[in-house]
């Protein structure tokens, strides 16, 4: 560092918003790029995109990583087919919610899929096959919901289930499992 470099460096976080690519103005104001701030300046952000367009004339950022393409499959930001491609079939479980502003709302999911978490269950819904998480206090058929639940094994019980099963083995809680999950089998 030199001497006057608290004088000339245009380079600071912004106090507001925390994002790295502010600057402090020339008078000793703060001016950010983004967008949310009250420290938000256009002029910076335009200066900033013009920047990264010349350093990345070839770069192309209509569509995030992953997402469309040529010769690839659709896919949303998550992973999950976004072409409407899941389907679940005979396992379809329809879980009636309330959401946060009251308004009823219905989802169609996989019950295969249902997992606990906490206050909430996640399930992946029809159909794009995203995994969401619904506050189990706002679910209007929990018991039916439940039960799905509890007709799978965890991650972990079907590891055990799966362990004991391929290889003709067995424990004394692959036996509890069993009598639990008769009908399961490995995928």
């Amino acid at each position: 560092m030199g001497w006057f470099d608290f004088i000339f460096s245009r380079t600071a976080t912004c106090p507001n918003c925390g994002d790295p690519r502010a600057r402090n103005s020339l008078f000793g104001g703060i001016r950010c790029p983004n967008r949310a701030c009250d420290h938000f300046d256009l002029e910076l952000m335009h200066e900033q995109s013009e920047s990264f367009a010349r350093n990345f004339p070839s770069a192309d950022f209509s569509a995030p990583a992953g997402v469309g393409g040529a010769g690839r499959k659709e896919r949303s930001a998550f992973g999950a087919p976004s072409s409407g491609a899941f389907d679940p079939g005979p396992h379809l479980i329809e879980v009636r919610y309330r959401n946060f502003r009251g308004e009823p709302c219905a989802f169609q999911g996989d019950n295969r899929t249902v997992r606990r978490r906490g206050n909430h269950l996640s399930l992946q819904v029809a159909p794009t096959g995203t995994r969401i998480a619904l506050d189990r206090d706002r679910i209007q058929n929990l018991a039916e919901v439940e039960a799905c639940v509890r007709a799978w094994p965890t991650p972990r019980e079907a590891h055990v289930l799966r362990y004991h099963l391929r290889r003709g083995t067995t424990s004394q809680l692959f036996e509890q499992l069993r009598r639990r999950f008769p009908d399961w089998q490995p995928s």
